[in-house]
């Protein structure tokens, strides 16, 4: 029975998460959202069929998830919100991930931000001109997403387990995505951008869901 529903689940994720991508740019907004919430909705019944323990911050990041991507389908209607729960939602990663800070000296820990920051400092200047009001936010995200993606890599080098490498391929994933969406949105628009990030979210928030869950017995 347990097998059956995480089959159930895991299917309905990709199935949603395909269609999904036939919808991108379509008119039928309603539609896209749908099928976008069915596949979040279906992957955290994953989670909570298949964890026996739950974590209520991953949950929180799931329903920020919700909550964003409802809002972002409607594009520039929506999107100082839908950025807003995003915020929250990097926010709630580095939460997750923050075992990093206590078990890690900050000499190293600083050592290993330097490449991440890094990367942040040559992109975000290549954004900054088009991004108008949304600069502080962006700025904000970008730190976010390098702390949480610094986090996911330490703690994986700390104890290299199966779950802290899928969690620190998702961090890093999403933080691909988040330059990519950034590009695709302020500077040069095409529609296979937009596919191509989706699909790196759908993935990210697959091997995060999987990272997440504490086996049953």
């Amino acid at each position: 029975m347990f097998t059956k529903k995480l089959d159930f689940y895991t299917l309905l994720f990709i199935l949603t998460s395909f269609l999904s991508l036939f919808f991108i740019d379509s008119g039928d907004v309603m539609i896209e959202m749908v099928i976008k919430l069915l596949s979040l909705i279906s992957l955290s019944f994953l989670y909570l069929s298949r964890s026996k323990k739950i974590n209520y911050w991953y949950l929180l990041v799931l329903l920020c998830s919700i909550v964003s991507d409802a809002f972002l389908v409607f594009d520039d209607a929506f999107l100082i919100i839908g950025t807003l729960f995003l915020l929250i939602n990097r926010v709630l990663y580095i939460i997750i991930a923050r075992r990093a800070f206590f078990e890690t000296e900050h000499k190293t820990l600083l050592l290993y931000f330097l490449p991440f920051f890094a990367v942040f400092a040559i992109v975000f200047p290549q954004l900054k001109s088009y991004l108008g009001e949304l600069s502080y936010t962006i700025l904000i995200m970008g730190l976010l997403s390098t702390i949480m993606a610094l986090f996911a890599f330490i703690n994986y080098l700390n104890k290299m387990t199966i779950k802290n490498k899928f969690f620190f391929l998702g961090m890093l994933i999403i933080t691909i995505a988040d330059i990519l969406i950034a590009f695709n949105k302020f500077i040069d628009y095409k529609l296979l951008y937009v596919i191509f990030y989706t699909i790196l979210y759908y993935i990210a928030r697959y091997l995060i869901c999987k990272a997440m869950i504490v086996e049953k017995n």
